[in-house]
């Protein structure tokens, strides 16, 4: 049996937090609807989908000022694609990390929580484990552990008598009034000089505040990089658990191979819940969300086939990109931070701080620091390394997917994607998901699929598929552009 995503209420809070005003209780109804919204296959990362922002890999962001533009995360996500439905579950197996003492840059500290992020490791376990896509939290982007409110969306999605749309536009506008909520608040306690007329959850702010030895204190946390959105992903770390069964085998094959640790292997938890389909607006791609100016110097991309997509190239070039990011950078939470910031802007940042500690590398007020995306980054990632490794723990029973069961097969000539799928019957869904490396003009037909590729088919057409390519006749002869 997969595991069923859990709605259950969160755990009590340790963080400061303010009720939200109850959402109208709407019709209950037994109507299933979509909870996603039609848009580019998943965000990536936690400041977008699954954690921080957008992966630069190998090109380099640029430095946050203060006036770091807004990171909300969006209200809904898009269903991971993988399609349950094409392997059976199987036993989860939690993670072995020990017998790595040859592994580059491995030691029992290597993946520790850095100083100064304690907090934020918190803030995502919580985001990881406490909370649905269904529910969202409105808090300090500085001071993690300030969470003014947590929205619950579940009336909105249970709502019956509107679309997809509405039930987008209805929880964003729930989101701007919880932040005016705040900012309301925080204006009040600016003026406030005896807190004894406070209300309970006043207080608790007040109390906060108290500790933050800044005249300006109030003001700066109404500013938008300040007052932050961010949407849960419980049911979304489930779900990349099960679909992770596909492909984490294979790739701590290639990782220790490549004399990295096998840690680093979790990143797509972090870049796209393990949704091999994973699309982002800015142009990541893929499970480990490779961007096109990092894939192309590595001939990964042409017009047919963009191997970023394919699960196991693109977890040999990672292992390439991480590798090169530790030689420049000398420690794991700066390359890992480089996989998401760009090494050379990590590098020039370590120079500036003049140290080579994370923590170090974002003071508050520093016109150059690390930006809301790129300074979680590796918070997010130990977050999701303590959540697998424990995933009984937080989650009760988990499932891995069994692989996919495929045959890989190279292209002896030029083929079309319409006998690709023919191979699949028709299923342009599960031909996707087996062949995501596909490109959408390939799919439509516009361009072959050149001599050399390689397809991966059912194991149940192998026999077929090799038997039809051994006779070029059977099939309409392209060029290739």
């Amino acid at each position: 049996q997969k595991p069923e995503a859990s709605k259950a209420p969160p755990a009590k809070l340790e963080a400061v937090k303010i009720q939200t005003k109850p959402e109208a209780k709407q019709p209950e109804s037994k109507q299933e609807t979509k909870s996603g919204v039609k848009a580019e296959k998943t965000e990536a990362s936690p400041a977008n989908a699954e954690g921080p922002a957008e992966a630069a890999n190998g090109e380099d962001k640029g430095e946050a000022s203060e006036d770091e533009a807004d990171t909300d995360t969006p209200v809904s996500h898009e269903k991971i694609a993988g399609d349950e439905s094409l392997t059976a579950a199987r036993p989860w197996r939690m993670p072995d990390y020990a017998n790595q003492n040859e592994a580059i840059g491995y030691s029992p500290a290597a993946f520790a929580v850095p100083a100064g992020l304690e907090k934020n490791v918190a803030f995502w376990v919580d985001i990881y484990t406490r909370y649905s896509t269904d529910q969202g939290l409105i808090h300090d982007s500085e001071y993690m552990d300030l969470i003014y409110e947590v929205l619950d969306f579940s009336p909105v999605m249970m709502r019956r008598d509107i679309d997809v749309y509405q039930k987008e536009r209805i929880k964003t506008k729930q989101v701007k009034e919880s932040k005016k909520r705040v900012i309301a608040l925080l204006k009040k306690l600016s003026t406030t000089e005896d807190p004894t007329g406070l209300t309970d959850q006043e207080k608790k702010i007040w109390d906060y505040f108290a500790k933050i030895d800044d005249k300006k204190k109030f003001k700066d946390a109404q500013h938008k990089s300040r007052l932050r959105f961010q949407l849960g992903q419980r049911d979304r770390a489930i779900q990349g658990i099960f679909f992770s069964g596909r492909y984490l085998e294979e790739f701590e094959k290639i990782f220790r191979e490549s004399g990295l640790p096998i840690e680093l292997t979790r990143l797509p938890f972090v870049e796209s819940s393990f949704n091999v389909l994973a699309r982002s607006k800015v142009g990541a791609s893929g499970l480990w969300q490779i961007m096109r100016y990092t894939g192309r110097p590595h001939m990964m991309i042409n017009q047919a086939i963009d191997k970023r997509n394919h699960p196991m190239e693109a977890a040999r070039l990672a292992a390439r990109l991480l590798r090169s990011n530790f030689d420049m950078l000398g420690t794991w939470p700066l390359a890992v931070t480089g996989w998401n910031h760009g090494p050379s802007g990590v590098l020039r940042l370590t120079k500036i701080h003049k140290s080579r500690e994370l923590g170090d590398l974002f003071p508050r007020n520093a016109r150059k620091r690390l930006g809301f995306a790129s300074r979680n980054f590796f918070a997010s990632f130990l977050a999701i390394l303590e959540v697998e490794r424990n995933a009984p723990k937080y989650f009760g029973q988990v499932m891995w997917s069994q692989p996919l069961a495929s045959v890989d097969v190279n292209l002896p000539f030029a083929v079309k994607y319409s006998d690709v799928l023919r191979w699949f019957d028709g299923d342009d869904n599960r031909a996707q998901i087996f062949n995501p490396q596909i490109t959408t003009l390939a799919r439509k037909n516009r361009i072959a699929l050149p001599k050399g590729a390689l397809i991966s088919v059912p194991v149940s057409k192998g026999d077929q598929v090799k038997a039809e390519l051994a006779d070029p006749k059977k099939f309409r002869r392209v060029g290739v552009r």
